[in-house]
């Protein structure tokens, strides 16, 4: 479609820097020619329209209200919020070159200076004017930033409609933009004739005809042809200005008539002069500044033989200053020679070629510039600490002229450079977008080189990205997330990833106090166990308490987990429901526990008397724990003692209750006498105790008993007088054979009930007869008298290594009403000539009890014969005294102390008892044997470790004998004896120094063996 056309001319549609107007001789005194013209161009101007938006990082869009133009702004252009202004019909900084006809107003982009990370889309309607549709006049058109130095700097086509006249174009950064194209139709219209903008036409022209496969064509013949009403009468207009055709020998080889001739054998227009053509230019920048581009050569020939100079700066051929002249043969490549940039001036520099032949001169003109400028560069985003992985972007400014060339960059720490003419010697060349590696730090090195060979400095920033955020596993708290006073609390934890790490307390990592403690802060592997201990002390007061664990990534960010403590450094307390006392009835007892912060976890209680107690691990070391309620139970006397816990640890006083409920009725549980009694037997239904006595000479023994609802235990025989009776008084135990009354007890409950016992003895005996010692290697039966207190019922068993006899020959023979024995004849003895002990064994039947009397006697024995492995004991000695008086009167009568001596290889020492040994006191009717008469009475005595003895490898022994009363004086004989073997075998002890070991020492010492005639002497007296 075909619009009128509204084109500004010259400096950019700035009214205020109008240069004039060129227009064609012949019409020049035609006034209403030049009224329609003027009329044509400065008519009716629009007035200035802006749009403007704050546009951000995602992006955004203005749109003109007429829809004239639109301005996209991509996700990601920006890195923050701008005020975007877009304005136009206004005034640039910089002037429109000539060779330029304006299609679009100016617009004007703010903020100026405005650089983007991505590009941005300017899309606007042109004004075709009377160019044709779609020629080469309307594909010229585009956008181009007009810079404050009047120079053009050319945006990106992205997309043209020609049939509705729109253009997109890519921008980059803020300054004034125009929509331009060639002033083709004024040039062939004689309106502009000046050599200078003439020959920036055709040089135009020249380029956009070589962009033919831009526009379909394929060839530049085949796009010429296309637009040949255009360019035909430009190219005779050109000539007559310029005096050469410029555009046909820009191209020799190709065809633009289309006759089959390449252009340099068949020009579209003969030339008048020489025509120059510039083949190449070795540097089209070149700069003074060390290591760039120096000089430049041009290379060029004429199509006539003739003389030349090269001009600098000349506007015709017979100015500016000559650089170089000569003879040029036509049609031969000619050099220029160095050309220095010393000697050209700062900016363009343009190089006249004048060839003169038969008096006519043609020119040419190459284009130099001089940029003594190093370039810049723009690195965006600038260094830093990012979360995120960077784009980095390199933008490159050459404000110099020559433009930049390329951008080279490091990430590795070297630097980057530049050999000549901008090659590359270090470092990759920067084409797009670079991102930062994660997880680490990385220096970017950049540098830059214009078309000069200007080199930059080295620009350089320093990323640290890390996107990455610790994960901390936490693998035990300990001792728990309850602590008390004196704990410290151990938390064993990993990262995913390693960092600085901080133990904190408070609600998150930015804010928490650092704690005190080991491992609370340092430097942490990956999947490093960590035990960090934290004193409960550095936690502060009681409460709860966030203890966090920070571990930070390389840019500082934190990651976290908590553990919740309790921190309780006081003790729970307890209360009962109900108080100690004495209830008639079963109470319900609730036990109530209060204790902050951490609260009440446990209560522990017992019912026996021991107090309740955890272990330090807090598990229930006595008692039992409290579930609820507690009904106690009827007719007892009860202590309660009560403990709590808390979840901390800490523990309570302990709390104890006790109670009296209902009415009870008191009564023995047990009744012992230890080391004398066979048996006790309770009866509660004739409320009796009677206690089968072991023989034994001893008048009394002390007594244990244990009770059931008794508070007191009293002595009542003595009435009327009561004597409280404790567990350690001794009562009467006389061996008899009769059942005798000792004692009366009563018990006493706490509820006032009694009840009355009568403890009786009876003596109990177990009798082998049979012939002497030295007869019973040949005796094969024996009889056995047993005496006690037994029912009807009643079964003997004899037990021993060498077998078990039920003894069933018994005959039952009264002894009085309440006592009898058992003669049981004819035993027959186990085959077994050394001796043994036994154990009897009686069972019988309720209320009595089976019991056993150990090694109750020697069933049979003989001495087993000489030496150690047979029990013999080398050497003892009856040592102090060896002769004593006793006054004995109606009580038991205690002895002094005797002492005796004993010898046996690595068993025995002055000081460390050896149980293998024991030993016995005995005494007996004087001047019989105590080796072969059973009326002895034995003691035991205990070892006496002293240093006061003649030989360390002895032993010393002490004991005492116990008497009962006596109604006349008496003279006895004592003696000494050890055993080995447990008692089976005795060696006998006399005031000499030996033994009965005669077979062993008895050839070498004859007087140590023993005898009957060297014991020590008791006088009994009253």
């Amino acid at each position: 479609m075909k619009r009128k056309i509204l084109t500004v001319l010259l400096l950019g549609l700035s009214l205020y820097h109008c240069n004039g107007f060129l227009i064609p001789k012949d019409k020049q005194n035609q006034s209403s020619f030049l009224a329609s013209f003027l009329g044509l161009f400065i008519g009716n101007p629009e007035t200035s329209r802006s749009v403007s938006a704050e546009v951000g990082p995602n992006g955004g869009t203005l749109q003109a209200s007429d829809g004239s133009f639109s301005f996209e702004i991509p996700a990601g252009a920006l890195a923050e919020t701008k005020v975007i202004t877009i304005s136009r019909n206004v005034n640039p900084n910089g002037s429109i070159p000539t060779e330029y006809n304006s299609t679009s107003p100016v617009f004007k982009f703010e903020p100026e200076g405005l650089k983007f990370l991505k590009p941005a889309y300017l899309n606007i309607n042109y004004e075709q004017g009377r160019l044709p549709e779609a020629g080469i006049e309307e594909r010229s058109i585009g956008m181009y930033y007009v810079k404050d130095d009047s120079t053009l700097e050319k945006m990106k086509k992205v997309s043209v409609d020609y049939s509705s006249n729109t253009i997109k174009v890519e921008v980059v950064h803020f300054s004034f933009g125009v929509g331009l194209n060639i002033q083709i139709w004024l040039v062939s219209s004689g309106i502009i004739t000046n050599p200078n903008p003439v020959s920036n036409i055709a040089d135009k022209v020249i380029e956009e005809l070589a962009n033919y496969a831009d526009y379909g064509y394929a060839s530049v013949s085949e796009y010429y042809q296309a637009n040949a009403a255009i360019l035909g009468p430009f190219i005779n207009e050109i000539v007559d200005v310029l005096g050469t055709d410029p555009v046909t020998a820009a191209f020799p080889t190709a065809d633009f008539d289309g006759d089959g001739a390449p252009n340099f054998e068949d020009p579209m227009v003969a030339s008048l002069g020489p025509v120059i053509s510039v083949n190449s230019i070795s540097a089209s920048n070149v700069s003074t500044l060390s290591g760039s581009i120096l000089s430049t050569e041009i290379q060029w020939k004429s199509t006539k033989t003739g003389t030349y100079s090269i001009r600098k700066n000349a506007a015709d051929c017979n100015s500016g200053t000559v650089l170089y002249a000569g003879s040029v043969t036509a049609n031969v490549n000619q050099t220029s020679g160095t050309i220095l940039a010393s000697s050209l001036n700062l900016g363009s520099n343009a190089l006249r070629i004048c060839v003169t032949s038969s008096g006519v001169t043609g020119f040419g003109v190459a284009t130099v510039n001089r940029d003594d400028t190093v370039p810049g560069v723009t690195i965006f985003p600038s260094g830093g600490n990012y979360g995120s992985v960077q784009s980095v972007v390199l933008n490159c400014s050459d404000v110099g002229g020559a433009g930049c060339s390329k951008v080279i960059y490091t990430t590795n720490g070297t630097t980057p450079s530049f050999g000549a003419n901008c090659s590359v010697n270090a470092g990759s060349v920067y084409t797009t977008s670079i991102p930062t590696p994660n997880q680490t730090t990385t220096t970017f090195k950049v540098r830059t080189c214009d078309q000069a060979g200007n080199q930059s400095i080295v620009y350089s920033e320093i990323y640290t990205v890390d996107t990455v955020i610790p994960t901390i596993t936490i693998n035990s708290v300990l001792p728990s997330t309850y602590l008390k006073s004196g704990q410290t609390a151990t938390i064993s934890w990993k990262s995913d990833k390693e960092g600085n790490y901080l133990l904190k307390q408070g609600s998150s990592c930015a804010v928490g106090t650092p704690l005190t403690g080991t491992n609370v802060s340092g430097t942490v592997a990956a999947n490093e166990s960590v035990t960090s201990e934290i004193p409960v002390t550095s936690l502060g007061a009681e409460g709860n308490k966030t203890v966090l664990i920070c571990v930070a990534n390389l840019i500082g960010t934190n990651g976290s987990s908590s553990v919740a403590f309790t921190v309780d450094f006081s003790n729970p307390v307890i209360s009962t429901s109900i108080t100690s006392g004495t209830y008639s009835a079963p109470q319900t007892l609730t036990i109530n526990c209060d204790d902050t912060p951490s609260g009440c976890h446990e209560i522990i209680y017992t019912t026996n008397g021991t107090s309740p107690s955890f272990d330090v691990s807090g598990t229930i070391l006595n008692g039992q724990l409290y579930t609820g309620s507690i009904i106690t139970p009827n007719n007892t006397v009860i202590e309660y003692r009560f403990l709590a816990k808390d979840h901390a640890g800490n523990v309570s006083t302990e709390l104890v209750r006790n109670f009296t409920i209902g009415e009870l009725i008191p009564r023995f549980t047990s009744f012992e006498v230890p080391g004398v009694a066979i048996s006790t037997t309770i009866n509660e239904t004739a409320k009796t105790i009677t206690i089968l006595v072991n023989k034994t000479t001893t008048p009394e023994y002390n007594v244990s008993y244990t009770v059931e609802n008794a508070s007191s235990v009293i002595l009542t025989n003595s009435l009327p007088s009561q004597i409280p009776f404790q567990q350690n008084d001794s009562i009467p135990v006389i061996w008899d054979y009769t059942r005798k009354l000792t004692k009366e007890l009563t018990l006493v409950s706490p509820t006032g009930n009694s009840v009355n016992y009568k403890i009786y003895t009876i003596g109990f005996d177990v009798r082998i007869n049979t012939p002497p010692a030295s007869n019973l290697s040949t005796k094969t039966s024996a009889n056995i008298q047993i005496n006690g207190w037994f029912s009807e019922n009643v079964k003997f068993r004899i037990e021993s290594i060498h077998g078990n006899v039920d003894l069933t020959q018994c005959v039952r023979m009264p002894y009085g009403d309440e006592i009898q024995y058992h003669i049981c004849h004819n035993i027959a003895l186990f085959p077994n000539p050394n001796g043994y002990y036994l154990d009897f064994v009686v069972t019988d039947e309720a209320p009595y009890k089976s019991y056993k009397v150990q090694k109750a006697t020697k069933l049979i024995g003989i001495k087993n014969g000489v030496g150690f492995e047979n029990g013999e004991i080398p050497y003892c000695i009856l040592h102090y005294p060896t002769s004593m008086n006793v006054q004995v009167g109606p009580t038991a009568t205690e002895s002094n102390w005797i002492y005796s001596r004993v010898y046996y290889p690595n068993v025995t020492n002055n000081l460390i008892n050896n149980t293998l040994i024991t030993g016995e006191i005995g005494y007996g009717p004087q001047g019989t044997d105590p080796r072969t008469t059973e009326s002895w009475l034995y003691f035991p005595i205990t070892f006496n470790p002293t240093t006061f003895i003649d030989n360390t490898n002895n032993s010393e022994y002490a004991g005492k004998f116990k008497f009962q009363p006596y109604a006349s004086v008496y003279t006895y004989s004592y003696v000494a004896r050890f055993s080995i073997d447990g008692g089976l075998n005795y060696t006998y002890c006399d005031t000499n120094g030996n033994g009965s070991d005669y077979f062993t020492y008895g050839q070498i010492y004859p007087e140590l063996q023993f005898s009957p005639t060297l014991l020590g002497t008791l006088n009994l007296t009253q």
